[in-house]
């Protein structure tokens, strides 16, 4: 977030701590275009890079219902008990009851629910992992993130946060709908903290390039457009990023489009940039 200010030309230690809000931008605002440009980066690099992102569960039945993992986006396997393969079916394909087969299962909400019922018996889920939204600020209390920070029991599991103030990282273990986290340091209120964006870390400094060239364009309040240097700077850092990560036959999305929005290419700033 303070990288970001500081790309705005817009920086000061009130500003960043939200003590000062009469600046052109807010701090929530900063935040929602990370957590976007969080989400960008999650969806360019989760076909290209599946194994990252990859992860698996114990998930107990209660009654035949499996809850899915907070951070679950696909599925790629789910397994019974007794290492069987198990297969997602449509509701008016199956035949739920006592009899019913341990095996097969639909989706229902944030749940998987197994053909047979009255199942207690453990599975296991095999599934690539969503992008969760980050969050920032300053701790409401002991181990208490701000009201900005999602609602929902184990939200921010297994995902790291930095206590700004201490310079301390920690893995977060559990996660209460109280906004309460469970970490090995402490965070103390009034302290600064910030969750940590569990893409690869050499991606990490893309996030705030990319919501610096969105709000300098989007913002209503914003006093230039990004410049072509900085888009093409962008393009190129993730470019060589990704072959860096992932080697040089990775493949890279042909259009501009595919990283800011339909008004301009890659290929014609190349050209322009020829012409040049």
């Amino acid at each position: 977030m303070e990288d970001v200010r500081r790309g705005l030309n817009e920086y000061s230690t009130a500003y960043a701590d939200a003590t000062d809000t009469t600046g052109n931008y807010k701090n929530e605002q900063i935040v929602d275009e990370i957590n976007l440009a969080n989400r960008f980066l999650y969806s360019l690099l989760l076909p290209r890079l599946p194994g990252v992102f990859l992860n698996s569960s114990d998930l107990t039945a209660s009654s035949s219902v499996l809850t899915l993992p907070t951070d679950f986006g696909k599925l790629r396997i789910l397994k019974d008990p007794n290492g069987k393969v198990c297969y997602q079916r449509p509701i008016k394909n199956l035949t739920p009851g006592t009899s019913g087969n341990t095996r097969l299962f639909y989706r229902k909400g944030d749940t998987y629910v197994i053909e047979k019922t009255t199942l207690s018996t453990i599975y296991v889920i095999w599934y690539e992992k969503k992008a969760r939204d980050l969050d920032q600020g300053k701790a409401a209390g002991t181990d208490t993130l701000a009201t900005s920070a999602v609602p929902i029991a184990d939200y921010y599991n297994g995902m790291d946060i930095e206590n700004v103030t201490d310079g301390e990282i920690d893995e977060i273990t559990d996660y209460s709908a109280g906004r309460v986290v469970t970490h090995t340091a402490q965070i103390d209120a009034d302290d600064y903290y910030g969750i940590i964006s569990d893409i690869p870390e050499p991606f990490h400094n893309l996030l705030s390039a990319r919501a610096i060239i969105r709000l300098k364009d989007l913002h209503p309040a914003s006093m230039e457009k990004s410049t072509e240097g900085e888009r093409m700077n962008f393009v190129e850092n993730l470019t060589e990023t990704l072959r860096a990560y992932a080697g040089q036959s990775i493949d890279l999305p042909p259009k501009e489009t595919d990283y800011f929005g339909p008004e301009e290419t890659i290929m014609s700033h190349r050209i322009e940039r020829k012409k040049g």
